[in-house]
C-alpha cells in the first residue's frame, strides 16, 4: 500500500507508474507515505513532480481532494490546474466545492450537476457518489431551488444505496459524504433530543471507516447535536477529542468550525463573553480562507449571541452583514433567517409597521423556497407584530398556521401545549368562543398527557371556565372551577387562589348573584393589596365595574357611575403601567360607554 488509508479508494485509480514514483518520492525524504499527517503535508508538491506520468489524470483528482482538504483554495487558480482539470471529472468535483466555500455556490452547484450527469453514464461509482453527497450539502446550505431539488439527490442518494451496498469495494467509505448530509438533513427535522437517536449509529458506523477527515466532520456534528439537547458533558468531551486531532492533522476550515461550535457550547453554558470570542475567531479564521459560507456562519452566531444579550444595536450589525453576505451568495436560506431577526428586532424597538414589512417580505421568500422549518418563527412573529398593533383578527390567523407547522415538525407536546393556550387566549380576545374553547381543551389534553399538574395547568382551568361561562354552559364551568379550586387549595398559592376566587366571582355574575360577588370581590380586593403583580388587581377591577355596571342598570343610581369611572380610572393607570394594550383599549371603551 503507497497511500494511507484515508484515500485508499485512490490507489486502485492510479497507474503503478504513478504509485511507484509518489512512493519513491517520500521515500527519498526519508517519510511514510501512509502516514496521513505525512502524506497531506507534501502529496500537493509531489503531484506537481514531472517525474509521475503526464496523462495519469487521477492524480489530479487525488490533489483536488487533498487541495480542498486542507482549504489550499489558491491550488485551484493556477494554469496548471485549469489545464488539468479538464480531463478529470474527479479534480472538478474538489474545485467545485472551492468555489462554493468561497460564496460562489450557483455555479458550484451547476458544475456539480453536469458532473454527475456524466459519472452517472460512466458508472464511475466514487466520482457519482460524490457528487451526489456534495450536491445535497450544497443544496441543503444555499436553498436554491429549494426543497425539492434536495429531495430528487436524496432520492438518487438513497436508490444507490440500495443497488450498492455490500456489492462495490469500498462502498462504505465512498458513501461517507452522503452519510453525513442524511445526518444533517435529520437534524434539521427533528427536535434536539431526537437527533442524537438517529444520527449516534451513523457515527457508529463511520469512525469505523479509516477516513480522519470525515470522520471529524462527523464528531463536530456530533458536538452540535449534544449542545442542542443539553448534554453539554459530552459535547466538552467530543469536542475536546476533535480539537486534539487537529493539533496534529491540520484542516484549517475544520479547525475553524470547531472554534465555532465550541462558541455554541460556551454560548449553552452561559459563558457569552467567551462564547463571543470564539465567534470572532472562527469569523476571523473564515476570511483568512476566504471561505464564505463559513463567515456567514460565525456572523450569524455573533448576531443570534447579542440578540440573546439584548444587545439590539450590535444585533442589527450582525444581521445586516450576515444578510449581505447571504445575498450575494444566493443563500436564500440565510437571507430568511437574517431578515426574519432583523424585522423581531424592529418590533422589540416598537416599529410595528417596518417589523410586519420584514416578516411579509420574508415570509413570501419563505415559501417560494419551500423553508418550512423557518416559516413558524416567521408566523409567530407576525401574530405577535398584529396583537401588539390591535389586529387581533390577522394574529389569530397567524398563529394558527404557526401551530400547523410546528405539529408538521413534530415540535414537542411541551411546545404544542403553550401554543394551543397562545392560540386560545387569542381566540377568546375576538369573540371566537367556540374556537378558543377547543383550543384550551387541548391544551388541557396536553397537560394530562405530560402529566402537568402546574401553573399552567392551573390557567388553562381558568381560561375553560371562564369560557364556559360566557357560553352559559353553566355545569360545565362549576366542573373546571371545582378543579382550579381543589388545585389552589392543595397548592395553598395566595395568587392562585385569588385567580380562583375571581374566576368564582364570575360565575356569580353570570348567574346574576351579584351581591354575593360583590363580598368576595371586597375579600380578593384586600388579599391582591399585596400581590407583587399588578395584573390580578387589574382583573379584579374589571369584575368590579361589571358587577357595579349590572347593579346600576337595576337601580339606575348616578352615585353607582362614578365608582365605575373611579373603578375604570384605576384601570387604566394599571393598563398603561403594565403596557399591555388590549387592557387599555378595553378600558377606554368601557369609559367612553359610560
Amino acid at each position: 500500500m503507497v497511500l494511507p488509508k484515508d484515500f485508499q479508494l485512490h490507489e486502485s485509480r492510479l497507474t503503478k507508474e504513478s504509485l511507484d514514483t509518489i512512493e519513491f518520492q517520500f521515500e527519498r525524504l526519508d517519510q511514510d507515505s501512509t502516514d496521513t499527517k505525512t502524506f497531506l503535508n507534501r502529496f500537493l508538491r509531489i503531484s506537481k513532480s514531472p517525474t509521475l506520468p503526464p496523462d495519469d489524470y487521477e492524480i489530479w483528482y487525488l490533489a483536488s481532494k487533498v487541495a480542498y482538504f486542507l482549504s489550499d483554495y489558491d491550488y485551484f487558480t493556477t494554469e496548471d490546474f485549469k489545464e488539468k482539470e479538464t480531463h478529470n471529472h474527479g479534480a472538478r468535483i474538489w474545485h467545485s466545492l472551492a468555489m462554493a466555500a468561497q460564496g460562489n455556490i450557483e455555479d458550484a452547484i451547476k458544475a456539480l450537476e453536469r458532473i454527475r450527469e456524466i459519472t452517472e453514464q460512466d458508472n464511475d461509482y466514487l466520482q457519482y457518489i460524490e457528487s451526489l453527497g456534495l450536491l445535497a450539502q450544497l443544496y441543503l446550505v444555499s436553498g436554491i431551488k429549494g426543497k425539492e431539488k434536495l429531495a430528487e439527490i436524496m432520492e438518487k442518494i438513497d436508490e444507490f444505496k440500495e443497488e450498492n451496498q455490500g456489492k462495490i469495494p469500498g462502498f462504505e467509505h465512498m458513501f461517507m459524504p452522503a452519510y453525513l448530509i442524511i445526518c444533517r438533513i435529520i437534524a434539521q427535522q427533528l427536535a434536539p433530543k431526537e437527533i442524537l437517536e438517529e444520527t449516534l449509529p451513523i457515527y457508529e458506523l463511520a469512525k469505523e471507516i479509516p477516513d480522519q477527515y470525515w470522520i471529524t466532520h462527523y464528531e463536530l456534528d456530533l458536538v452540535q447535536a449534544y449542545v442542542l439537547s443539553s448534554h453539554l458533558e459530552e459535547a466538552d468531551n467530543y469536542l475536546n477529542r476533535v480539537l486534539t486531532t487537529l493539533q496534529t492533522i491540520k484542516f484549517p476550515a475544520l479547525e475553524a468550525k470547531a472554534i465555532r461550535i465550541k462558541g455554541q457550547y460556551l454560548e449553552r453554558k452561559g459563558e457569552y463573553e467567551r462564547a463571543e470570542k470564539s465567534y470572532l475567531g472562527a469569523k476571523e479564521a473564515y476570511k483568512v480562507l476566504k471561505d464564505q459560507i463559513g463567515v456567514s456562519t460565525s456572523v450569524s452566531r455573533l448576531a443570534k449571541l447579542a440578540e440573546l444579550q439584548d444587545q439590539q444595536n450590535k444585533a442589527e450589525q450582525y444581521f445586516n452583514e450576515s444578510y449581505s453576505i447571504s445575498e450575494k451568495m444566493t443563500d436564500y436560506y440565510g437571507m430568511v433567517v437574517a431578515l426574519t431577526s432583523l424585522a423581531r428586532i424592529a418590533y422589540k424597538r416598537g416599529q410595528f409597521a417596518e417589523s410586519a414589512e420584514t416578516f411579509n417580505k420574508v415570509l413570501k421568500i419563505a415559501r417560494e423556497y419551500n423553508f418550512d422549518y423557518l416559516l413558524p418563527s416567521i408566523y409567530d412573529g407576525l401574530a405577535h407584530v398584529n396583537f401588539i398593533s390591535g389586529d387581533f383578527w390577522s394574529a389569530v390567523e397567524n398563529r394558527s398556521k404557526s401551530i400547523i407547522f410546528k405539529e408538521k415538525l413534530s415540535y414537542s407536546a411541551d411546545d404544542l401545549l403553550i401554543e394551543r393556550m397562545k392560540l386560545g387566549q387569542l381566540n377568546a380576545l375576538v369573540g371566537n368562543l367556540d374556537s378558543a374553547f377547543s383550543e384550551f381543551e387541548i391544551a388541557l389534553n396536553y397537560c394530562m398527557e405530560l402529566n402537568r399538574k402546574d401553573d399552567i395547568y392551573f390557567d388553562i382551568l381558568n381560561w375553560l371556565f371562564e369560557i364556559s361561562t360566557a357560553l352559559d354552559k353553566l355545569p360545565l364551568a362549576e366542573t373546571y372551577m371545582s378543579r382550579a379550586d381543589l388545585f389552589a387549595s392543595i397548592h395553598n398559592s395566595k395568587e392562585e387562589n385569588a385567580q380562583a376566587l375571581i374566576s368564582r366571582i364570575r360565575f356569580l355574575i353570570q348567574k346574576r348573584e351579584l351581591d354575593e360577588a360583590e363580598k368576595l370581590i371586597g375579600i380578593v380586593f384586600e388579599q391582591a393589596q399585596d400581590f407583587p403583580s399588578a395584573l390580578t388587581m387589574a382583573l379584579i377591577l374589571v369584575e368590579k365595574t361589571v358587577v357595579l355596571f349590572l347593579k346600576f342598570l337595576e337601580s339606575k343610581d348616578d352615585s353607582v357611575l362614578e365608582k365605575i369611572i373611579e373603578a375604570m380610572d384605576d384601570m387604566l393607570f394599571i393598563s398603561l403601567d403594565l403596557e399591555f394594550l388590549p387592557l387599555t383599549m378595553y378600558t377606554k371603551k368601557v369609559l367612553a360607554k359610560v
